[in-house]
């Protein structure tokens, strides 16, 4: 399975890039074909989203968890919570996606807003998600907003960053509302969350180097045998799995953007040896890191699998 490539920051957060300077919020558009990638990996962010269904279905995971969103219809993804999102293996599918950090929506922490509005999510951010359909008064509401927004972006009307604040303020009253109605779900949803941003934070900071089981395994104060069972069914891939393919991203910006050799690039990526590196290149991307390097010294803007990698 092919998938999109998520750069990390420091924290191990999705960098989302704003659309305007001095405006926070972030409105992109993921797109899941045959020729380009069918799912976007493990990964959390700080600020609030909104997934608007456009073309398709799409499936949105979190651990243990899968919800099928079709077109028309949307799901909030709360602060902080893993996810993975897969669009069907047939089918063109695709979704539009509003991401508002906590801070667009008040002045500061001492304020009023904060406590009541903000805070209390930021502090519990249960539930995970909010499954929005157009069939439902406050679902539809919601899901009009994003097209407002998106509607917005582009024909820039005059005061068009209050139309849109106006817009995400109304969105927040009725998801602070809705948030509020659901009843809250077993404390081992949480713990979960937490325990799988741990395993993937561990990786992320240790990928260059020599991991073993038992590393990982003795940073979340578990057996090995746990640690496999817990990530296994967590997310549907082998912890290792998922390690190799880390790796095999990292790599990708070396090949790319220095003249280290493939050993060095190898050894700095945390693999054994230049010959392994090669063969798990190959396999998750169907190409070797050889002609990979080529490609993108020859014409780097439309070289397609700096993008993505395959499960």
């Amino acid at each position: 399975m092919k998938a999109k490539e998520i750069r990390f920051e420091e924290n191990n957060l999705e960098p989302i890039k704003p659309i305007l300077a001095g405006f926070p919020i972030s409105v992109f558009y993921t797109s899941f074909r045959s020729d380009t990638y069918h799912c976007i990996n493990w990964h959390w962010h700080e600020g609030f989203q909104y997934c608007l269904v456009t073309e398709g279905s799409v499936d949105f995971l979190l651990p243990n968890t899968r919800y099928r969103v079709k077109t028309g219809d949307g799901i909030f993804i709360n602060t902080q919570q893993v996810h993975f999102s897969k669009g069907s293996t047939d089918d063109p599918s695709a979704y539009l996606c509003l991401d508002i950090p906590p801070s667009f929506l008040y002045p500061d922490e001492r304020s009023r807003i904060y406590e009541k509005y903000i805070k209390p999510v930021v502090r519990n951010p249960r539930p995970p998600v909010l499954l929005l359909s157009d069939h439902t008064p406050k679902g539809h509401e919601l899901i009009r907003r994003i097209q407002n927004i998106q509607t917005l972006l582009k024909e820039e009307p005059e005061y068009m960053e209050l139309s849109i604040y106006d817009q995400i303020l109304h969105m927040w009253r009725m998801t602070f509302h809705l948030l509020s109605e659901v009843n809250p779900l077993p404390e081992t949803t949480y713990d979960t969350n937490d325990r799988l941003k741990q395993i993937l934070q561990y990786m992320q900071d240790h990928y260059a180097e020599k991991i073993t089981l038992e590393d990982i395994a003795r940073h979340l104060s578990v057996s090995g045998s746990e640690c496999c069972r817990f990530f296994k069914k967590a997310t549907g891939q082998s912890i290792f799995s998922y390690l190799k393919s880390l790796r095999v991203n990292k790599s990708m910006a070396l090949l790319q953007g220095t003249n280290m050799s493939l050993s060095e690039i190898a050894v700095a990526t945390g693999f054994c040896n230049q010959s392994y590196y090669t063969d798990c290149f190959r396999k998750i991307k169907n190409i070797t890191p050889r002609k990979y390097r080529e490609l993108t010294l020859r014409n780097p803007s439309n070289v397609l699998p700096h993008d993505i990698h395959q499960e």
